[in-house]
């Protein structure tokens, strides 16, 4: 048989222990050579003691090839590959108190630098991670995620906050993979008329001061400040030469950043639930019940072009439970991939939302509203669908004897004082609450099983009044074989009468 080269490194100071113990770890195993690391004693009992002494001596000697000059006359005097591997555990994975701080100082200042390689800086971080895990020092994994996040720069602090506002649990696996897609779709390239990966909504506003000559300056939602002169502001269609950050001109209002990953060419009939998303919007015109043509505003996305926005008005979408709600202040973009609901302006309204096992609840209240499942692009989508047409028109008639009759449902068959004061609080909706028809289950949930009286009985003699009962079926039957038994009882003197039936 042929031999087996095996190129690994030779072990000295600036070596990453961890992964040279792997892999010779892996080297011993090729050789069925890695009893040897647990010591002669600890052999199978198979083998002989010669047997043992020779396995022994191998991979002692695999070891020692493996060694640079600075570490091997440090452990010259071990005579056998157990001693030797634990002696080069103590020589470059020092467990002292003073190596676990030094390697817990490396985990908390390690940083991303701006424009740094994702790639390099997470592979730097699990290098100390099993490191730590040598020293036999254990992290939870929701704390590993949370220290990875506050590595990154300030130009990841969207996604940041959508990471950890968008979720009740978090763990290191789950960053590391947000981490790399996200770093993925930063270098992907772009067609000019495709959807980019970061969308900002901005508005247009007015400028009739003297401030709008020369350079103008504005600040975004992250506290940057930015600016361009009224030249380049005029340059309409021209893009930038760099891929960074679009740049604000002075005829737009302060945007929001609206994280929406739209590579389809189709336009979808889904809802996405977007937690960066400033409004809600959509491209599809036929949906809206109501609709105001706007003729400024435009929408940036991540690869500097704009969209603009046409329009503004209400979409009626019929929910999981089959209620039929109003989206108000929807934004009307033709060259939108996809319909999106702000989770940001649900919130602002009083809403609350929460994600767990993969499904996104919207409350109100103590009411679920809304409901998103993830898909696998790690999207949550809207359990529901758009009401259109006739049907958007029928389901906004429904009258108040109607209204009042499913909010009585809906909270469990509330009496009608109750649904008033939740009325004057506003938590109904906006709903008025009328004179509450009649119910019936409300009345048979209310009924209660009127009860036998007892009989009173005033006998002067015996045999006046007698008491029967019938005992039976017994499970066991006793030795003569009955399973029945039948009771007289005199009411006047209480004597009882015991009969034994088959």
């Amino acid at each position: 048989m042929a031999s087996l080269k095996y190129e690994i490194p030779l072990l000295d100071r600036n070596t990453r222990f961890a992964f040279w113990q792997i892999k010779m770890q892996a080297v011993l195993a090729q050789m069925d050579l890695e009893d040897a690391l647990l010591g002669i004693d600890k052999m199978p009992s198979t083998l002989t003691d010669e047997e043992k002494k020779r396995k022994d001596r191998k991979a002692l000697s695999q070891l020692h090839l493996h060694l640079s000059n600075e570490i091997l006359q440090d452990v010259m005097k071990e005579k056998t590959a157990a001693a030797l591997w634990k002696r080069l555990e103590q020589i470059c994975m020092s467990k002292t108190l003073t190596s676990k701080l030094h390697m817990k100082q490396r985990l908390y200042a390690h940083r991303l630098e701006e424009g740094a390689s994702v790639h390099e800086h997470l592979t730097v971080f699990k290098e100390i991670l099993s490191n730590l895990e040598a020293m036999e020092v254990q992290y939870d994994k929701e704390d590993l995620g949370l220290i990875l996040l506050c590595s990154l720069p300030p130009s990841y602090s969207t996604f940041r906050d959508t990471i950890l506002y968008s979720r009740e649990s978090l763990t290191v696996d789950e960053v590391y993979d947000s981490l790399t897609s996200y770093d993925k779709m930063k270098h992907l390239v772009v067609k000019p008329d495709s959807q980019g990966e970061g969308l900002i909504v901005r508005g247009r506003q007015d400028r009739n001061t003297d401030d709008d000559r020369g350079r103008t300056q504005e600040r975004n939602h992250r506290g940057k400040s930015k600016g361009r002169s009224k030249e380049a502001a005029n340059q309409k269609g021209k893009q930038p030469e760099n891929s960074g950050e679009a740049d604000v001109v002075e005829d737009y209002s302060d945007g929001e950043l609206l994280v929406a990953s739209v590579n389809d060419s189709k336009v979808s009939e889904e809802w996405i639930l977007d937690s960066g998303c400033t409004f809600h919007m959509s491209p599809n015109r036929d949906w809206f019940t109501t609709y105001e043509t706007v003729s400024e505003g435009v929408v940036l996305m991540g690869n500097n072009a704009s969209c603009k926005i046409a329009g503004v008005g209400t979409i009626k979408v019929k929910m999981f439970d089959g209620v039929v709600r109003t989206l108000s202040d929807v934004r009307y973009v033709p060259e939108l991939k996809r319909n999106l609901i702000s989770l940001s302006t649900l919130d602002s309204k009083g809403y609350r939302y929460t994600a767990e096992s993969g499904v996104l609840k919207i409350f109100k209240g103590s009411l679920v509203v809304m409901k998103g499942q993830r898909k696998t692009a790690k999207l949550y989508v809207l359990q529901g669908s758009t009401v259109t047409g006739d049907a958007a028109v029928a389901s906004s008639s429904l009258s108040d004897d109607d209204i009042t009759k499913i909010w009585h449902m809906r909270l469990g068959h509330m009496s009608e004082n109750g649904m008033v004061e939740l009325s004057k609080r506003g938590l109904l909706d906006g709903q008025g609450i009328c004179k509450l028809n009649f119910c019936e289950h409300c009345v048979f949930r209310k009924q209660k099983r009127v009860r036998f009286t007892r009989g009173i009985h005033n006998t002067k003699e015996t045999l006046e009044y007698i008491h029967s009962n019938l005992w039976g079926p017994s499970r066991v039957p006793s030795r003569g074989g009955v399973n029945y038994m039948l009771t007289f009882i005199d009411d006047f003197s209480r004597k009882v009468w015991a009969f034994f039936l088959k």
